[in-house]
């Protein structure tokens, strides 16, 4: 992970720590394909509900980009 997001992360740990354990377990993932903007697209269907993600990387390989919804 890029210390941009990293940074990102470690501020919005608790919004989104509670958000996925009321999700509960992952049950199945599905790459969707590639976005307009490069990420890849995966459906991520969890115990009680779903959700997308996106994943970039960057030249060194890290995620430098990761958003769900």
């Amino acid at each position: 992970m890029g210390a941009e997001l990293a940074d990102a992360t470690r501020q919005q740990l608790p919004q989104v720590k509670s958000m996925l354990t009321q999700l509960g377990s992952v049950e199945s993932l599905l790459f969707k394909g590639v976005g307009p903007g490069g990420a890849d697209i995966y459906e991520v269907k969890f115990e009680h509900g779903s959700a997308e993600w996106r994943i970039m990387l960057g030249q060194d390989g890290k995620i430098e980009v990761l958003f769900f919804r």
